[in-house]
């Protein structure tokens, strides 16, 4: 017995090790496939990974006239960021470009529960209370050319409705990407030129600004430039521009109209002043409330005063996943803005990091050809170049 005794107590105790050691390998694998995949997402989501072969799709179309160009003395780089000549212009003004009916009419896109799913193994799409995240937003119905410039047409959507049909297109390009024989039958259809992104086919095309906030410190144009957090929709650890943010009604339903000025406000105030978030109602009546706020009343007082030049560059569809940027400029022309306010300033969640850059300075033009930048962050930062650079007095 004694004998029996002893075997069964080293089987045990080898089968007790033999059980930690293949749950310790089998976590170690599960982390290590969690890992792996966490890379693969971050390495497809920053700008390089689509780059060169958006740029391939449309040069196989006929298309690449359709996309920015980039140029900078002797330099030139195609931008994924389809565009038309008629969709720049500084001198647009947001109520004749935009054409928008309250109540707004609803989007009847689609929502892909398998899309959701892989986007939230990344994306915050519930809020603080773990409840889904599914508030409205405001989506491109249609572009329209009249004789008078260009119509974008605005409807709402909920945020799982963009998700879904932006991010089908996107997954098909990662794939394609991955893969050189996969088929892209999604972007055939709603993406393959500009003027076929402009009839907006997936009837929930994201409508959003990039906006360069720009000021004057001592005669040398100041841009802020954020390094893109992982936790954002799109382009986690790239560079951008600051605020960029999609746009939404004035007090989130469908009763009141979308004002790119407001929208604009509204970030700032979230994105550079770590102000309380205002995407949601709250107890406040007015959905202006913020406007009070020390920051934001400087701030619109410097616009009502000319000292804020705030106004629109451009447009167009972002070539990944055809979200449709809107591409601004806030220039602060008062010289003692930087020393009021730079100091206030801290980066939320959506940025791991913002700073000051030199608007024309080498380092950057170089991030800019590199492709260190998102597209629609590219578009804005390049136009803005043009048009203050007409405004030689400023840096004196």
């Amino acid at each position: 017995m004694t004998q029996d005794l002893v075997i069964n107590l080293l089987a045990a105790a080898l089968a007790f090790v033999f059980g930690a050691f293949s749950r310790s390998v089998y976590q170690r694998l599960t982390t290590s496939r969690k890992a792996a995949a966490a890379r693969k997402i971050q390495e497809q989501r920053h700008p390089r990974f689509t780059h060169g072969w958006l740029l391939e799709y449309y040069l196989n179309l006929d298309r690449l006239d359709d996309l920015y160009l980039l140029q900078n003395e002797h330099r030139r780089r195609f931008v994924p960021f389809l565009t038309r000549p008629s969709w720049t212009n500084p001198d647009f003004a947001e109520g004749a470009l935009v054409r928008q009916s309250v109540p707004h009419v609803r989007s009847t896109a689609r929502i892909d529960q398998s899309i959701l799913r892989r986007r939230g193994s990344y994306l915050m799409v519930v809020d603080e209370d773990g409840q889904p995240w599914n508030d409205l937003m405001a989506v491109v119905s249609r572009i329209e050319e009249t004789p008078n410039g260009p119509r974008i047409k605005l409807i709402l959507a909920e945020y799982f409705q963009f998700l879904s049909a932006c991010g089908a297109l996107e997954d098909e390009t990662y794939a394609a990407v991955r893969n050189p024989k996969a088929s892209t039958p999604i972007r055939n259809e709603i993406l393959s030129s500009a003027d076929i992104a402009a009839e907006c086919r997936r009837l929930a095309h994201g409508f959003g600004m990039q906006c360069a906030f720009v000021f004057n410190d001592g005669g040398v144009f100041r841009v802020l430039i954020q390094r893109r957090s992982h936790s954002v929709s799109i382009y986690g650890g790239a560079l951008a521009v600051v605020p960029v943010f999609g746009c939404q009604s004035m007090d989130l339903s469908d009763r009141t109209e979308v004002s790119i000025f407001h929208n604009f406000v509204r970030e700032v105030y979230e994105e550079l002043y770590g102000g309380e978030e205002v995407e949601k109602r709250g107890p406040y009546v007015d959905p202006r409330w913020f406007y009070k706020e020390p920051p934001i009343a400087r701030l619109i007082a410097a616009h009502r005063d000319g000292l804020l030049d705030f106004r629109i560059l451009g447009f167009g569809f972002d070539a990944l996943n055809g979200e449709v940027d809107i591409c601004g400029l806030a220039y602060i022309q008062d010289t003692g803005f930087a020393q009021r306010e730079l100091d206030a300033m801290r980066a939320n969640w959506e940025a791991q990091e913002i700073n000051a850059w030199d608007l024309f300075g080498d380092e950057l033009t170089e991030a800019l050809f590199t492709g260190e930048f998102s597209p629609g962050s590219v578009y804005t930062l390049a136009e803005t170049r043009k048009y203050l650079a007409k405004r030689p007095d400023d840096r004196k």
